[in-house]
């Protein structure tokens, strides 16, 4: 049941790409190269799957199955030529349509608790550590902070290992790392974080700020 349900997701997120990326790509490549590019990311893609990890949750595999989508999405593009700055602006516009999506069904399931937008908060960034980015994969820590504030660490995250052990810690920064800011934007706060591991850093500090505390 685990394979299939992991199947169903890794196809849903190969549409949503599929469906989103001629929009995205349309200012450098025309019809017949974007297909011919979804067509080679999504090949290249089916190769790098058969030497991931085996992960022990759901939610770890499909993860480290999405590094690998990213990572035949910048080879296919490498090879293209295009340079590693317009690589991850185009992918971080792609993903963002497919991640905004997931952080709208979380948002909209916290209604659920109540209406105290901080609350729905807490509750929304429990629900990304429950699934997809959940432990022991992920090792999270929460940490104290004021009333209106959010506080946990990352400190494993076997999506930047993965990308680290390619050379492509920058391109992981610049795209998934950075994703996280407009989604605390969708959930009606703001994301503080002064480093990530992808960066360098021991750990992601993660601090959600609610802008609306007892709404």
């Amino acid at each position: 049941m685990k394979q299939l349900i992991r199947v169903i997701i890794i196809l849903w997120f190969k549409k949503e790409a599929t469906k989103a990326a001629p929009t995205i790509l349309i200012n450098h490549y025309d019809g017949q190269e974007i297909r011919e590019i979804i067509k080679g990311f999504w090949k290249k893609y089916l190769l790098l799957k058969k030497e991931l990890p085996v992960m022990p949750t759901l939610g770890g595999a499909i993860t480290i199955r999405l590094a690998a989508m990213s990572r035949a999405f910048h080879e296919e593009l490498t090879e293209r030529n295009q340079k590693e700055i317009v690589i991850a602006q185009l992918f971080y516009q792609i993903g963002w349509v497919i991640y905004q999506k997931m952080g709208k069904f979380s948002w909209s399931l916290t209604r659920l608790s109540g209406k105290n937008e901080h609350h729905r908060l807490l509750k929304a960034t429990q629900l990304f550590r429950k699934f997809p980015f959940n432990e022991p994969e992920y090792k999270w820590e929460n940490v104290e902070t004021s009333d209106n504030i959010i506080g946990f660490n990352c400190t494993k995250c076997p999506v930047a290992e993965y990308f680290a052990e390619h050379d492509l810690s920058d391109f992981c920064t610049k795209t998934w790392c950075a994703l996280d800011f407009p989604i605390a934007e969708l959930w009606n706060a703001k994301l503080e974080r002064t480093g990530s591991i992808a960066s360098g850093a021991m750990k992601c500090d993660f601090r959600w700020i609610s802008k609306a505390v007892n709404t």
